[in-house]
């Protein structure tokens, strides 16, 4: 299901339809999405169903602070990423867009947009921000990165096998108080992590940009409406300079 943000019933973090035994849920998926990828759906997908979420919104990154100016413009990826979250299988979630970071001044800087939505959702409901191993192993680097406890928890689908002694020192001392199940994710507002090794999805956004820059196709691994976008925009023709895999802003 996809609607736009104003479009949706919550109140102070109860699930829509009036008061139960549980919050609301909301998972976030931020990131460039520079270009969104079937790794992404399918991350989106398998938190969807194991969370079971009320609503998952992506967030595409407006003025990404440790990419530079090596960044398709923000209206395409809004657009693509509008079209990757329609690409999510049926759901009872709510699934959307959201320009929040993209309409924002400045940097977008990942504690900015949780604070927001804490605000936005209310003390009680379930805020999750969504992440592949790739993002947890840069975690040290996001701006006021220990302080997004307060607001969500960090739930990382990481590839089979993944080794936590890969972490910086910080993260994984923080990783080894906050380890949760789903359902402890699912009952409680913030402050836990959660970490699923099913996904076993391996797409890097800087490889497909390489791929469409040499002139080939990547529709297997883009969503149909993402691929089509892309070629109708001339998005990816002309080689940028490589920058380092790193599909969130921190």
């Amino acid at each position: 299901m996809t609607t736009s943000a104003s479009s949706l019933q919550r109140n102070n973090g109860i699930p829509a339809g009036g008061p139960t035994d549980r919050p609301y849920r909301l998972g976030i998926l931020g990131g460039t999405f520079d270009p969104p990828h079937r790794g992404h759906v399918a991350l989106a997908q398998l938190f969807v169903e194991h969370l079971a979420l009320d609503e998952l919104v992506w967030i595409p990154t407006g003025q990404s602070w440790q990419k530079g100016d090596d960044v398709t413009p923000a209206a395409d990826r809004l657009a693509m990423t509008e079209l990757a979250a329609a690409a999510v299988g049926k759901t009872d979630a709510v699934v959307h867009a959201s320009r929040m970071e993209v309409d924002r001044a400045g940097p977008s800087y990942t504690i900015d947009t949780v604070r927001q939505l804490r605000e936005e959702y209310g003390p009680e409901a379930s805020l999750s921000w969504l992440m592949g191993a790739d993002q947890l192993l840069r975690l040290h680097t996001w701006h006021g990165w220990e302080d997004l406890f307060a607001h969500v928890h960090l739930c990382v689908a990481t590839r089979p096998g993944f080794d936590l002694a890969e972490l910086e020192g910080p993260v994984r001392t923080s990783m080894a108080s906050r380890l949760g199940d789903r359902h402890l994710i699912q009952s409680t507002p913030s402050g836990r992590m959660w970490l699923d090794q099913t996904l076993a999805v391996d797409l890097s956004s800087t490889g497909l940009r390489a791929r469409l820059a040499r002139g080939d196709t990547a529709d297997d691994q883009l969503p149909d409406g993402v691929a089509h976008y892309i070629a109708s925009h001339g998005l990816y023709r002309k080689a940028r300079s490589d920058s380092p895999p790193n599909p969130n802003q921190g």
